[in-house]
């Protein structure tokens, strides 16, 4: 009983979160530096290869779920798109910015 209640509590959660990332987006926006995050990460490098390296640990897990054969054909595809499209991003930013 206490599990599933987490795990419902857990979504809630993460579904609030995920919508407060758009928000503080637009309050950057609205307040004038929305490219604070451009001269931040150029500033910090330490912070920009963190963001990286969990680029890449995330793209090991999803290729592990691919691979689980209880995986729909469609949701192995979406995960072989997500990890084509966070690799190309990782090696942009590499080229772009060094590492």
């Amino acid at each position: 009983m206490a599990r599933e209640w987490l795990t419902s509590a857990g979504a809630v959660v993460l579904a609030f979160l995920a919508s407060q990332h758009h928000n503080l987006h637009m309050l950057l926006f609205a307040i004038g530096i929305g490219g604070a995050g451009t001269s931040f990460i150029t500033t910090f490098p330490l912070i920009r290869r963190a963001m990286l390296l969990m680029s890449l640990l995330m793209v090991v897990v999803i290729l592990y779920q691919v691979r689980d054969s209880k995986r729909t054909l469609p949701m192995r595809i979406m995960g072989g798109v997500s990890v084509l499209v966070t690799l190309s991003l990782v090696a942009w930013s590499i080229l772009q910015f060094g590492f």
